[in-house]
Order: structure tokens, then sequence, then C-alpha cells
């Protein structure tokens, strides 16, 4: 703890008065700068409920009212502005998120699948699952077949070859 003593302010009164003794002078500085502390922590602790007690009720507030803010703002009309400064008709959020939809769910098949848009990966992925499970199917019946084939074949070869009659 540092102490520091200004001769001038222990000399004079709080009124710049020379009237009072030491001891007063002392009893004033001290009552006065521990009134100061005890001031400061109480508004920082004063500051510090408020803002807890604010943002709790700024939360009830938001869970109670936050559908009908949501339908506020995608409600609302405002007119797009270009970077060019070039006004476009006015619109609302919904219209363009409705726009936006619409927008990306065409089948656009690109060079490179990072430029293709959420609905052509997703079409592309189910006929890519549903190809590769045809070819599996039929990879296992044409295996078979085959397998039956080349057996039937070859025995009847060999039969022949070998003079067995069946």
């Amino acid at each position: 703890m540092k102490i520091e003593i200004d001769l001038d302010d222990v000399l004079r009164d709080e009124y710049g008065g020379a009237e009072e003794s030491l001891n007063e002078s002392i009893r004033r500085q001290i009552v006065s700068r521990l009134t100061e502390d005890y001031r400061e922590k109480l508004f920082s602790k004063f500051d510090q409920e408020l803002t807890t007690i604010m943002q709790q009720q700024i939360a009830d507030v938001m869970k109670d009212r936050m559908p009908e803010f949501i339908d506020d703002i995608l409600n609302a009309t405002y007119t797009p502005v270009s970077s060019y400064g070039q006004r476009s008709e006015p619109t609302t959020f919904r219209d363009e998120i409705i726009k936006s939809i619409a927008a990306n769910m065409k089948y656009e098949p690109k060079n490179y699948s990072s430029d293709e848009n959420a609905f052509t990966k997703a079409v592309k992925s189910v006929v890519e699952a549903k190809t590769a499970a045809i070819k599996s199917e039929l990879t296992k019946e044409i295996d078979a077949q085959y397998k039956k084939d080349a057996l039937t074949h070859a025995v009847k070869l060999l039969s022949e070859r070998l003079g067995l009659s069946k």
C-alpha cells in the first residue's frame, strides 16, 4: 500500500483555509480517500449487477418476442442497392429468400463440383448411389451367370475331347 501525503493539503482544510489541526487534516484525508475507494467499489459492483439483470431481462424478452421480431424482419420492405448505387425494385427478405431458394433448385452441372449449387450436388449424389447399387447387383448376376456358362462350356469341351457321353 502506498501512502502519499501532500503537505499543502495537510496544512489546509478542504476549502483551502489553514484553520484545521494536523489530526483533523489527516482524519479528513483518510476519510476522503476511504470514501472515494468505497464509492468506486460500490459503483463497480452496481454496474456489474445492473449489467447482469439487464442481460437477463433482454434474454427473457427476446425469448418471448423473437418470433414476432423474425416475422417483422422477414416482412420488412427494403430497396436493394447494387455496388454501383443502382436501385432495384422494393422487396422483402422473405421474397429474396424464396427467390434464392428457387434459383438454387436448378440442376446445373459444372466442370468443378465446388462451383455447383447444393441441389446439383444432391441430385448427383443420389444418382451415384443408385448407379452404384445397380452396378453391384448387375455385377453379381453377370458374374454368377458367367461362371455357370464357363463351367458348362468347359465340361462340354472336355467331354468331347475325352470322348465321354452324358
